[in-house]
């Protein structure tokens, strides 16, 4: 990683003294990057861990099965097992699996048979995942191992495919209040969803952990971390040529390293060891050509949304006053849309808005029309 490395230290320090964290930035920002960071030093460390995403688990059942499976997986031996269970279907256990999957049911209960029999959390999946999250605290207990809790995407529990989402919110909170040994990290992608979750008075984790927000990464580190990269491929890159890649990615860490590579693969297609200010912009250039599909499905589902948020996309992609042309009401609506669909994030001022991703801004201000 470039320039996020006192992010992981201080995530660490947090998480290991038992304070909960609460990371809320935009997709592909870096934010997932930094959480699996701390959380493979914490492992490392010899704590346990748990590691959860939302954009893959989209139901309760989804979400109670893989817990159960990531928590026993800090006992080799016992997620050896699972495995072979899991692999060859109905299976009876003797010997010495038979002898270990009956300790690991006295020791942590009932949870362990929901992952040697998978079809237990779908007859019931609330009370598989009420299981699984009382795992938790069981396996740190029983073993004297602090845990740490990893979920990315948090806000999909409130704003996915869950049946009672709020109901879910307000189980994990009182299991895991009551769960001294267990530490959690929450991160999401839509980040006024996330900070209503955690400052609302009304939201069940209301008050649940505290912020840490990404600190901004420096021109210079941007400058030292790619020249290093380069030169680990015996490439030398001049100071205008870094300029110019830090510059066109607006220092957005995604967009900066794909151009950044889309740089190396120019001049390494001219069998080059030198990037000058020309491969640079060869490298935007790539990098624009690589994004196409993916900003054409990006302009498709905010034209979705309506023309209100179509209008306000233009006048972000053209720099123009977000609320020009558009209704006050009209365009907070809008904004709301976007800022779910991850399309645009709010800026460091007061009222300002920013399109997420500075490529696809730069997409649509070819091919919107000047408002």
């Amino acid at each position: 990683m470039i320039g996020r490395g006192e992010d992981v230290d201080e995530l660490v320090a947090q998480l290991r003294g038992g304070i909960h964290r609460i990371l809320a930035a935009p997709r592909r920002t870096g934010k997932s990057t930094v959480c699996q960071a701390a959380i493979a030093r914490l492992a490392g460390d010899g704590l346990y861990t748990v590691s959860l995403s939302l954009f893959e688990l989209t139901s309760t059942a989804s979400l109670a099965e893989r817990m159960v499976q990531r928590t026993l997986a800090n006992r080799g031996a016992l997620a050896r097992l699972i495995e072979r269970v899991r692999a060859g279907g109905e299976i009876v256990l003797k010997g010495a699996a038979l002898t270990l999957s009956v300790k690991a049911r006295a020791e942590l209960g009932e949870a362990v048979e929901l992952a040697l029999n998978p079809s237990l959390v779908a007859r019931d999946p609330r009370a598989a995942l009420l299981s699984a999250l009382r795992l938790l605290q069981a396996i740190a207990d029983r073993d004297d191992r602090p845990l740490v809790l990893f979920i990315d995407e948090l806000q999909e529990i409130a704003n996915g495919d869950y049946s009672d989402g709020q109901q879910i919110l307000k189980e994990l909170r009182e299991i895991l209040a009551r769960s001294p040994r267990v530490t959690c990290l929450f991160a999401g992608s839509v980040e006024h969803l996330m900070r209503d979750l955690f400052t609302n008075r009304q939201r069940a984790l209301y008050g649940f952990g505290g912020f840490h927000d990404l600190s901004p990464i420096t021109t210079q580190e941007w400058h030292d971390g790619l020249s290093a990269r380069f030169a680990e491929d015996r490439v030398q890159a001049d100071p205008d040529a870094l300029e110019r890649i830090v510059t066109a990615g607006r220092t957005h860490p995604r967009c900066t390293m794909l151009i950044a590579q889309q740089a190396h693969v120019a001049i390494v297609e001219e069998d080059s060891r030198r990037l000058d200010l020309a491969g640079a912009e060869r490298g935007y250039q790539g990098a624009m050509a690589a994004e196409r599909a993916r900003h054409a499905d990006g302009l498709l589902d905010a034209r979705r949304l309506g023309p209100g948020a179509l209008r306000v996309l233009t006048n972000l992609a053209h720099r123009t006053p977000t609320y020009r042309q558009i209704e006050p009401k009209t365009a907070r609506r809008a904004l709301d849309a976007l800022a779910t669909a991850g399309i645009v994030s709010r800026g460091t001022g007061r009222g300002e808005w920013a399109i997420t991703d500075p490529l696809f801004a730069d997409y649509l201000g070819t091919v919107l029309p000047h408002p």
